[in-house]
């Protein structure tokens, strides 16, 4: 009888623990894990209530998942951790506490007495995370005797479990956080790379223009050179008073205005490659 019922305790804690991998590997937030640990729970043993308290920011111990518990109680349950309720021992001394008959017990869980949601047993254990204490496990029966000294076991792998898997969760998070920051930044690199890449294609037709005006511009400057020669010697032999002498001084200072600017735009050009 006795070997049956380990045989039956030991099957239980490896499906426990199965199903806590299975969620671990299947939902990666914190939130999903923890609730979907919560109804397995209440589900196995059999619960009227089961929560998992999680020390915040603030460093208060905070209800993060729950089944069975009034809102009532959630509202009264966040508090420090401190000797003067169970939760507060349990999670500062690390010990699991197990109570099975609510009339014998000093302080409360966590709130007021007279919030108890009738709970007449329950069992705390810590959940650690690589030595640091991040939170409590508390399952209840209105049950009196519910929780029985084998329970210990039981509670302290649950709570180790629950603890590695919002370790892993929180790994995932973080995980995906720096995936985020990584895409974000090989945008901003990528959009970096593109502008610099349109300044050097722009830079590159410049360039090539400026080689372009100024090919342009020596073969104009030997065009004028030939046009202005030509035109001072009509110049010369050009008397005053003849009505062509005002066309040739024209076309002689119009190509002076010529080839000053073909020479500002091969200066321009060389001093800008």
């Amino acid at each position: 009888m006795e070997t049956t019922r380990q045989l039956k305790e030991a099957e239980q804690k490896i499906r426990i623990l199965q199903e806590i991998t299975r969620f671990v590997s299947s939902l990666l937030t914190v939130q999903h894990v923890l609730d979907a640990i919560m109804g397995l729970l209440v589900e196995e043993f059999k619960l009227d209530a089961c929560s998992v308290r999680l020390l915040d920011k603030d460093g208060n111990l905070r209800i993060r998942s729950h089944r069975g518990l009034s809102r009532a109680f959630i509202e009264q349950a966040t508090r420090k951790p401190s000797l003067d309720c169970y939760s507060g021992e349990t999670f500062l001394t690390g010990r699991i506490v197990i109570i099975n008959d609510s009339d014998e017990m000093d302080k409360p869980i966590s709130t007021a007495r007279s919030v108890g949601e009738n709970i007449r047993s329950f069992a705390l254990a810590p959940i650690i995370v690589e030595g640091e204490h991040i939170g409590v496990l508390v399952t209840g029966s209105r049950k009196k005797s519910y929780f029985h000294e084998r329970f210990n076991d039981v509670i302290t792998i649950i709570a180790s479990q629950i603890g590695i898997a919002i370790r892993i969760s929180q790994l995932y998070e973080e995980i995906n956080e720096l995936n985020r920051n990584l895409e974000r930044k090989v945008k901003e690199r990528t959009e970096e790379l593109e502008r610099k890449a349109k300044k050097l294609i722009e830079a590159e037709r410049l360039a090539a223009m400026g080689k372009m005006s100024q090919m342009i511009a020596h073969e104009c400057r030997n065009s004028l050179a030939v046009v202005g020669g030509l035109a001072r010697r009509l110049d010369e032999k050009t008397d005053e008073g003849e009505p062509e002498k005002e066309y040739t001084r024209i076309i002689v200072d119009e190509v002076k205005n010529l080839e000053k600017k073909v020479s500002a735009i091969i200066t321009f050009d060389r001093s800008d490659l």
